[in-house]
């Protein structure tokens, strides 16, 4: 959960007070205002989802990439403690 996220679930809960409030005293755009809020917390909510998402799939690249460069690493590691010549001289018959 990041900031977007906790900022819109606020706002969110500031609309349905608001909307609340608004229906208490018969005040039609104090409801509107607070249906708004609680579409824009929404939408900023939203936002914050995508922004993980978006940090989740960084975060895996980056541990795919480590994971490649370390069995590169190993399996040249192996290749150079393993070679094995080759002799091309094969006589002809």
């Amino acid at each position: 959960m990041n900031s977007d996220n906790i900022k819109g679930v606020l706002q969110k809960a500031g609309g349905h007070i608001e909307e609340a409030a608004g229906a208490l005293v018969g005040d039609e755009n104090l409801k509107v205002a607070g249906k708004e809020d609680q579409l824009e917390g929404s939408a900023r909510d939203a936002w914050g989802n995508v922004k993980n998402a978006g940090d989740a799939l960084i975060d895996r690249a980056k541990a795919a990439k480590t994971d490649a460069q370390s069995k590169s690493e190993s399996a040249e590691a192996y290749k150079k403690d393993h070679e094995v010549s080759v002799d091309t001289d094969i006589p002809k018959e």
